[in-house]
C-alpha cells in the first residue's frame, strides 16, 4: 500500500464505488440521471468528438510521412520486446476486438432497416444497404485506430525516449511542461482511470450479453442475473490469472490464439457463405466510404434535428476516446525497439485492413441472409436484442453449433486479453516506481480494479442492457477526448523538434530539457548538437 499513488487511486476508486451504490439503491433515478447527462453531452459536444477524431487521422498521416516516422521508440539501439507478428497479435486483440464481435452482424442490419432520418434514405433499399456497410467502416476502421495510434505514440516516445514516468501525464509533458509532475499528473491519471474503468465496464457488458445469448442458443441455458455474474467472474478471474503469468506468457499466448481464431472464422464464413456477394458489396461499400469519408466522420444530425449520430457515430467515437488514455499506456509500453512508422503500420494500417475484411465478411453475410430470408436477422434483433443476431447468422451456415461454440470461446478469451492488458496498465498507473526498466505492477492492484469492472458490467448487463453500453461510453468519453487531444498536440510538438538542418534528431531527455528551458526563457532554443544522426 505504501507504493500507491493516492491521488490517482483513491478518488477514482471512491467515484466508482459511489456509482455502484447509487445504481443499486435507486436504479431508476440512476438511469434517468445518466440519460439526461448523456443527452446533454450528445447535444452539446457531438461536433467536438467528430472534429477531434478526424484530427487524429490527420496527425497519424502526418507522423507517417514526416521525419518523426524514422525515430526509433526507445532510442537507436533499443531492442524490440516482441516479434512483429506477436506485436500485431497483441495490439489487434487488446484494443477493439470485443467490439467487432458484438457489433459486426447486428449493427449493419439495423442501419439497413432503420437508416437515419436526416439523410432521407429509404429503409430496406439499395441505398440504405450501401449506407449501412460504409457506416460500419467509419465506426470500426481508420478513425478509431487513429485515436489509439496517436495517443500510443505520444506515450511511447515520452516513456521510452524521454524517460518520463509511467503516467498519462507524461505524454502531455511536452505540451504542459512541469505542471503534469506531482499532483497535477496524478489528477490527470485519476481522471483517465475512472474514464477507462467505465469504458471497460461497457465493453464487458457487451461481452456478457453476447456470451449469455450464445449459451442460451447453443446450450439452452437461460439468461439470468446469476448467469451474467458467473460469466463476469470467469472472465475477470481468467484475466487476473493471465496477468499473474506476465506479458511474455499469458497475454501473448491468448493474443495469438485469438488472432488465429479470428482469421480462421472469417475465412470459413467467406468460403461457405455468400462469397460473391461479400466481395461485391465490400468493394462497393469501400468506394462509398472513401467518397463520403469527411461527411460520415463529421456528422452530428443538427441539420435534420436527428438523434441518430449521437447514438451511433458520436457514441462510438466517444468509446474510442474513453479507452484510448489507458490503452495507449499498454500499446506504448510494448512498442520499444520499433520506429514510429512501424508503430503506425502495426496499430493503424494493418488493423484497419483487417477491419475492412472482417466487416465485409460478417456484415455482408448478415445483410445477404436478411434480404434473402425475409428479414430474419432484423426479426431476431427485435425479438431478442443485438447479441442474439450473430447466432442466427451461424444457423444459416454448415456446422452452426460448432461455429457458435467457437465464437463463445473467442468472445471469452477476447475480453480476457483486453482486460489483461488494461489491468496491467491500471496497475502501472496506480503504483510508484514503474518505468522503462521496471514494467511490473502488483497483482492485487490489477485484481482490485478487475473485480470493480466486472461488478459494474454485471449490473449493466443484468438491469440496463445495450443502452448502458452507449451511455457509459459517452460519459467516459469526455475526459478521454480531452486527454487524447492534449496527447495529439504534445506529439506534434515533439514532431517539430526531430529535424535539424535536414537531419533527424534522436529524441532523448535532453531534448525535453531544452524545450522546457526555451519555454521558460520565452524563446526557442536551437537543437543543434542534440544527438543528430
Amino acid at each position: 500500500m505504501k507504493n500507491i499513488r493516492p491521488i490517482t487511486f483513491w478518488p477514482a476508486f471512491a467515484c466508482l464505488v459511489l456509482t455502484v451504490i447509487y445504481t443499486i439503491i435507486d436504479k431508476q433515478n440512476f438511469i434517468a440521471g445518466t440519460s439526461t447527462l448523456n443527452s446533454g453531452i450528445m447535444d452539446n459536444l457531438s461536433w467536438l468528438f467528430n472534429l477531434s477524431a478526424l484530427l487524429m487521422v490527420f496527425i497519424a498521416a502526418y507522423a507517417f510521412c514526416s521525419p518523426i516516422g524514422r525515430v526509433r521508440i526507445g532510442g537507436e539501439k533499443a531492442a524490440p520486446m516482441l516479434t512483429p507478428f506477436r506485436w500485431f497479435a497483441v495490439s489487434l486483440t487488446t484494443v477493439i476486438a470485443m467490439g467487432i464481435l458484438f457489433w459486426s452482424v447486428a449493427e449493419p442490419v439495423l442501419h439497413y432497416h432503420e437508416p437515419p432520418k436526416y439523410l432521407g434514405v429509404t429503409p430496406e433499399s439499395a441505398e440504405s444497404m450501401r449506407f449501412s456497410m460504409s457506416t460500419i467502416f467509419v465506426h470500426w476502421t481508420i478513425t478509431p485506430y487513429s485515436i489509439y495510434t496517436v495517443a500510443g505514440l505520444a506515450f511511447a516516445l515520452a516513456f521510452h525516449n524521454l524517460k518520463l514516468p509511467f503516467s498519462i501525464g507524461s505524454m502531455l509533458r511536452p505540451l504542459l511542461g512541469r505542471r503534469v509532475d506531482g499532483i497535477g499528473g496524478q489528477v490527470i491519471d485519476g481522471l483517465a482511470l475512472f474514464s477507462v474503468v467505465l469504458g471497460m465496464s461497457a465493453t464487458l457488458t457487451s461481452g456478457l450479453l453476447v456470451i449469455g445469448d450464445g449459451m442460451e442458443s447453443v446450450l439452452g441455458i437461460e439468461k439470468s442475473v446469476t448467469g451474467y455474474a458467473i460469466i463476469a467472474i470467469a472472465i475477470i478471474g481468467s484475466a487476473i490469472m493471465s496477468a499473474a503469468s506476465g506479458l511474455y506468457r499469458g497475454i501473448q499466448t491468448l493474443a495469438r490464439i485469438n488472432t488465429w481464431l479470428y482469421f480462421t472464422g472469417a475465412l470459413f464464413i467467406f468460403f461457405v457463405g455468400p462469397t460473391v456477394f461479400i466481395l461485391s458489396l465490400g468493394v462497393e461499400s469501400l468506394g462509398v466510404y472513401l467518397s463520403d469519408f469527411f461527411a460520415r466522420n463529421l456528422v452530428t444530425g443538427a441539420s435534420g434535428n436527428d438523434q441518430w449520430p449521437g447514438w451511433w457515430t458520436v457514441a462510438f467515437f466517444a468509446s474510442w476516446f474513453a479507452w484510448a488514455p489507458l490503452s495507449c499506456l499498454f500499446l506504448g509500453k510494448i512498442a520499444r525497439g520499433y520506429t514510429v512508422r512501424q508503430f503506425i503500420i502495426v496499430n493503424l494500417l494493418l488493423p484497419s485492413l483487417f477491419g475492412f475484411l472482417w466487416f465485409s465478411i460478417f456484415s455482408g453475410s448478415s445483410l445477404y441472409f436478411d434480404t434473402t430470408l425475409g428479414g430474419i436477422m432484423y426479426q431476431a434483433y427485435q425479438d431478442h436484442g443485438f447479441a442474439s443476431v450473430i447466432y442466427v447468422l451461424f444457423d444459416q451456415l454448415p456446422g452452426s453449433t460448432l461455429l457458435s461454440a467457437l465464437f463463445i470461446f473467442a468472445c471469452f478469451i477476447t475480453f480476457i486479453t483486453a482486460a489483461d492488458s488494461n489491468t496491467d496498465a491500471i496497475g502501472g498507473l496506480c503504483i510508484k516506481g514503474v518505468d522503462a526498466e521496471n514494467l511490473k505492477s502488483p497483482l492485487w492492484v490489477k485484481a482490485t480494479w478487475g473485480c470493480a469492472i466486472a461488478f459494474v458490467a454485471w449490473i449493466s448487463a443484468s438491469y440496463i442492457g445495450v443502452d448502458a453500453i452507449k451511455m457509459l461510453f459517452n460519459l467516459s468519453g469526455v475526459p478521454g477526448m480531452l486527454i487524447v487531444l492534449g496527447a495529439g498536440f504534445a506529439f506534434l510538438k515533439l514532431a517539430q523538434r526531430v529535424q535539424v538542418n535536414g537531419q533527424t534528431v534522436e529524441l532523448k531527455p535532453s531534448v525535453l530539457d531544452e524545450m522546457e528551458a526555451g519555454a521558460e526563457a520565452g524563446r526557442v532554443v536551437p537543437l543543434a548538437g542534440l544527438g543528430q544522426k
